[in-house]
């Protein structure tokens, strides 16, 4: 009988020190997180970290900058992660506009482009495509600059109409005794400054449509594929027959609408886009701001080996 109430009291110990354990670690002296690195987030907070570097760049346009932070996350492909996202986005019902950021970010890692050395890039906050300035700051007075998302020396934004604004010139009288001369001394005036040069505007660096005519079907074909079943397969190229990545694609059927873009699975092609339709619904495809449109798209039916499955329909179009 004894010896069963020392195990009693043996357990009841045990309990009481897990929940002092835990009442000290929670509550009295939780864990504090210091110099982690986004690596450790959580999902959702890395896809809303991922998102903010992309709306970043849209704004500063520093591509070095944007890949030291995008190698903070540890993707082991920093650009596949840009358009998966984008495509939770579009599946979610999220704006265009943010998948759209997502986007063109991927397409730039795909596709890099280089700046001018010596260059300062200047993008408005509210118009992408701004004016790019090269500034000359020698002896001249010091501008007046607005602070960018992430405020950096090297990186001044200088308002369209900004330039340096000298004190007025002060002139002194100086006043003598009844009957006597007056003197009046006066300030040398401050040489003026010299005019700012201004650069005429250069394009946005946000990947756009390549410059042309609107696209036109080449070809339209009906595949079967049981493991992609139902899929409508797009492909993009421009003149030169390059694939033309980060192009919007407008999907409508009755009662409903979605959009998409080229380049989101690289792995499938720059130019490439997919979208997984619903057997016996019609739909009608447009892009080029919609004055090219494909209608009545349907799925097909396939036979299989044990049952029929939707097909799949590819299109194919290029600028003339």
């Amino acid at each position: 009988m004894s010896e069963r109430r020392g195990y009693w009291y043996l357990l009841t110990g045990v309990l009481l020190g897990l929940a002092m354990g835990i009442i000290f670690a929670w509550l009295v002296s939780p864990l504090e997180y210091t110099d982690t690195s986004p690596e450790s987030l959580r999902a959702d907070f890395k896809d809303e970290y991922r998102y903010l570097i992309a709306a970043s760049y849209k704004v500063h346009g520093n591509l070095d900058r944007t890949l030291a932070r995008l190698s903070l996350l540890g993707d082991p492909d920093p650009a596949a992660a840009l358009g998966e996202q984008a495509q939770r986005y579009l599946a979610a019902d999220a704006p265009v506009s943010a998948a759209r950021v997502l986007a063109d970010l991927a397409e730039v890692l795909q596709n890099p482009q280089t700046l001018p050395q010596g260059s300062v890039t200047q993008v408005s906050l509210v118009d992408p495509a701004a004016t790019v300035a090269t500034l000359a700051l020698g002896d001249q007075p010091a501008a007046t600059l607005l602070p960018t998302d992430a405020t950096s020396p090297f990186e001044p934004i200088l308002g369209p109409t900004d330039t340096p604004t000298l004190p007025p010139t002060a002139t002194q009288t100086l006043t003598l005794r009844p009957g006597a001369r007056t003197a009046t001394v006066t300030r040398t005036p401050q040489r003026s400054p010299t005019p700012i040069a201004t650069v005429t505007a250069k394009p946005s660096l946000t990947p756009t449509a390549t410059p042309g005519l609107p696209f036109q079907l080449v070809e339209q074909s009906t595949f079967c594929d049981s493991e992609r079943p139902a899929l409508l397969e797009v492909i993009l190229e421009d003149a030169s027959g390059k694939p033309a990545s980060g192009i919007e694609i407008v999907i409508t059927w009755l009662g409903g609408d979605e959009s998409f873009f080229t380049g989101l699975k690289p792995e499938l092609g720059f130019g490439y886009a997919d979208f997984e339709m619903n057997p016996g619904v019609e739909y009608a495809l447009s892009l080029s701001n919609g004055i090219t449109r494909i209608s009545g798209l349907q799925a097909s039916t396939c036979t299989g080996e044990s049952e029929n499955y939707p097909g799949g329909i590819r299109l194919e179009f290029r600028q003339p």
